[in-house]
């Protein structure tokens, strides 16, 4: 396992009380989480916190070489969505109850992201920022499949609305990729939070802004610029390189 240059930052939305956002950094185990409940407060912050952790026990458990594999990855995640279906099981009144799950595994200068909702992971390398996640909303899947463009889309009638989350339904599919990283390579994990208030040119200037800063400096400029832009939901963020 190598060392990792790594911050982790998560703040709750403007006049809000609870903040439905959950982070896990791991970074002895290689694997970084980030999780946006939904159906309400309180309802939506155990979703997160429920299903990043029960996600994360699942990993724990698995060697090293296990948690880079697919299979291990989904029944991790399945572990999770068990662990949010049974909170509604006992009590009803938090039916709806779901969070996303964004989640990175990294050995060297490889790794896995799995991933169920609209979070994003995106990756930094060679002065550029891609977003390497799809949108598991209505307006991410019309995308996908190329039915609209992506400006068309965001104004589409529940645009916003997943079609994917943990905890939801009795079953959940992930999707899985394979990462391969240079040294120096940031990877940045967020909420939605996050971006909406900033565009990807933005966080992309953000990132060239501190090319030899570290994590630590590098979250808290994105956090700073985020907050100042107004945001309307609550912000979690994880930035990540190897060292």
């Amino acid at each position: 396992m190598g060392f990792f240059d790594w911050s982790a930052l998560t703040e709750k939305g403007p006049d809000l009380d609870t903040n439905e956002d959950f982070v896990v950094a791991e970074p002895g185990y290689g694997v970084f989480v980030v999780a946006d409940g939904m159906g309400g407060r309180p309802g939506g912050a155990q979703a997160s916190r429920v299903a990043a952790r029960a996600f994360m026990d699942a990993l724990r458990r698995a060697s090293a070489a296990a948690r880079m594999d697919s299979s291990v990855l989904a029944a991790a995640v399945a572990a999770a969505n068990d662990a949010v279906r049974a909170i509604v099981a006992a009590e009803p009144l938090m039916d709806g109850m779901g969070t996303t799950l964004t989640a990175v595994v990294l050995s060297e200068t490889r790794g896995k992201i799995v991933h169920v909702g609209d979070s994003r992971i995106y990756l930094y390398s060679r002065r550029r920022l891609d977003q390497l996640t799809d949108d598991h909303t209505l307006a991410g899947d019309l995308i996908a499949k190329g039915f609209l463009g992506e400006e068309v889309a965001e104004q589409f009638p529940g645009a916003d609305v997943l079609t994917r989350a943990v905890g939801t339904r009795p079953t959940v599919q992930p999707d899985t990729y394979d990462l391969a990283l240079r040294r120096g390579d940031w990877l940045l994990l967020m909420t939605d939070g996050i971006y909406k208030a900033l565009s990807r040119d933005r966080l992309e200037s953000l990132v060239r802004e501190h090319p030899n800063g570290g994590a630590a400096a590098l979250a808290g400029a994105i956090m700073e610029a985020a907050l100042a832009a107004g945001p309307e939901d609550d912000l979690s963020l994880v930035v990540v390189r190897q060292t």
